[in-house]
């Protein structure tokens, strides 16, 4: 018998709920989103205006950490690459890397702050 697995038995890395601004972006167009969930690899965003997404797309991501005033983190944004893995009516899952070292660096701390 095979086990079904969930998406949480295929994650990498351990989501944590939030809320936060970000944009998503893709050739050009941007929408504003909520960011739902977060991990190191990926993250789940609400969009609620009308968009034309689909899976599969390369999307850039721009997570606005500036409002939320954690300790030792002095930038306003954490930038992120990747592609949209799944949507659901205005529910999107995406996969993504740091666009840069020092993204890495505050996506970590980020996150760490926010566990």
């Amino acid at each position: 018998m095979t086990k079904a697995f969930t998406d949480q038995d295929r994650r990498q890395h351990p989501r944590f709920p939030m809320r936060a601004y970000a944009k998503l972006t893709r050739a050009g167009q941007a929408w504003e989103t909520h960011l739902l969930d977060m991990s190191l690899c990926g993250a789940r965003l609400a969009v609620l205006d009308e968009h034309n997404l689909q899976p599969g797309d390369k999307v850039s991501l721009s997570v606005d950490i500036e409002t939320l005033q954690l300790e030792n983190i002095n930038h306003k944004l954490i930038h992120l690459v990747g592609s949209l893995v799944h949507l659901r009516e205005h529910l999107l899952g995406v996969e993504y890397q740091p666009a840069s070292e020092t993204d890495k660096q505050l996506l970590t701390l980020f996150l760490s702050q926010v566990e």
